[in-house]
């Protein structure tokens, strides 16, 4: 074999190899097809399987994701309905006719539904980013936007969308920064609900405040160095502090809560746990067990304090009650009210006595005024003038009968101590009114 020839074969082998290769190749490409076009079919029998099944529920976010990653995948692009084209002309229309917020709000809507019927439409989710925006609803022109930019497909041209984005945040960063303004200035509970909502809207939470931060610091020392009440009530009005100025910080909201909780403030614990929910709703499970729990807890606790109320009723009860007896005692030891017998009458004055009952001599007051009866007496010796006072009693006995030899006798008597006697004067006048005598006269309550 010459140069030449072997030549000739270094170059033919190499042709030989190179178009056995591209047949191969070819062979390898038409088989391929086949399958490329099977698994083509069958995605798009299951986008329709799923779209299905998405329509009758369309707020399932998940189903919507999934239809909307399945149907980028998918070359060429599923074609857009129909009726989904006609209602996005519509649609455009009204929204380039909106001039009110909430004539951008229904066209916002509208593209809403368009992407019921086609939920891998992109440019309907832009349009309804744009027209939520104008509708100045921030939140949702941002849903619809990162949901535009989910199914946008490659290669598309998406300035427009950054630009949205920008002037979203412009107005978002407007909006939180009056109305933080507004709840600084007339804190509520809803005020502080609806900022942490606009903070939630922006994506990336503002920055706490350095005088927050502060606020903050000061509340932690106060609750880890805690030695009685009056320490974790210095670190809740902190901790309060701080969330005045940074009412959308998570973490503020759930020392607050630890710090109310051990001063036994279960219900304003649960009310700031509420709030760290709304903020951290990735840990809603624990939080929400932790407000289970500062209810077992507030039950308890409000058990127990009825308890001690309904037992501190019960020995005020006791006690005014007690209280009525000895006044009751006492009323009757030291009043003159009540039947009274003589045990000094001079010249018979006074009838009765300790072994005569019926003829006591009875102290009260009828109608507001006071009385002495005595049925044993005379009738024309009558009692008159009565005077009642602490302790004391005065009244006049005038006799108008030949039998008296006195005109009328003054008797003033004076209560005993232990309020069973009364012990004092008696001054005698005659029929031309002289003063003929004193003497002392004592008086027994009949028991």
């Amino acid at each position: 074999m010459n140069a030449r020839s072997i030549f000739s074969g270094l170059v033919i082998f190499p042709l030989s190899c190179a178009i056995a290769v591209a047949s191969l190749a070819q062979t390898a490409k038409h088989a391929a097809a086949p399958r490329d076009k099977v698994a083509d079919a069958a995605s798009r029998n299951q986008l329709a399987t799923e779209l299905a099944d998405f329509q009758s529920n369309p707020h399932d976010v998940t189903m919507r994701n999934k239809i909307i990653a399945l149907a980028k995948s998918l070359d060429p692009a599923p074609a857009i309905p129909q009726l989904a084209q006609d209602d996005f002309a519509k649609a455009t229309t009204q929204l380039a006719a909106a001039s009110s917020l909430d004539d951008f709000e229904t066209a916002a809507q509208l593209f809403e539904q368009i992407v019921v019927i086609a939920p891998w439409y992109a440019e309907a989710y832009y349009n309804a980013a744009d027209a939520y925006a104008k509708a100045n609803e921030y939140d949702r022109a941002r849903r619809n936007l990162s949901l535009y930019m989910a199914a946008v497909r490659p290669g598309i041209d998406t300035q427009n969308a950054e630009l949205l984005r920008r002037n979203l945040d412009r107005k978002q960063a407007t909006q939180f920064q009056q109305t933080l303004q507004q709840f600084s200035a007339n804190p509520s509970d809803a005020a502080r609900l609806h900022i942490i909502q606009l903070a939630q809207a922006m994506g990336t939470l503002p920055e706490i405040p350095e005088e927050a931060r502060g606020h903050y610091v000061m509340a932690v020392v106060y609750s880890n160095t805690a030695s009685d009440s009056t320490d974790f009530e210095r670190a809740i009005t902190e901790y309060k502090a701080a969330l005045l100025i940074a009412p959308w910080w998570g973490d503020a909201y759930k020392k607050l809560a630890g710090a109310q909780t051990l001063a036994s403030k279960y219900d304003d614990a649960i009310a700031s746990l509420i709030f760290y929910q709304a903020i951290q709703p990735g840990d809603a499970r624990n939080t929400q067990d932790e407000i289970y729990r500062l209810k077992a807890l507030g039950k308890s606790a409000a058990e127990d304090q009825a308890k001690r109320q309904s037992e501190d009723q019960r020995r005020k009860l006791l006690l005014e009650q007690q209280k009525k007896d000895r006044a009751s005692s006492e009323a009757m030891q030291f009043s003159v009210e009540g039947r009274w017998y003589p045990v000094t009458a001079p010249s018979g004055y006074f009838a009765g006595g300790e072994s005569n009952p019926q003829c006591d001599y009875t102290v009260q007051q009828n109608k507001g005024r006071w009385e002495i009866k005595n049925t044993c007496s005379p009738p024309k010796r009558t009692i008159e003038e009565i005077d009642v006072q602490p302790r004391q009693l005065r009244f006049k006995l005038v006799g108008r009968d030949p039998g008296f030899p006195f005109a009328e006798v003054l008797v003033s008597l004076n209560l005993s101590n232990d309020g069973q006697s009364m012990e004092g004067r008696e001054t005698t006048y005659d029929k031309k009114f002289h003063n003929v005598g004193d003497q002392p006269v004592r008086w027994v309550r009949r028991k």
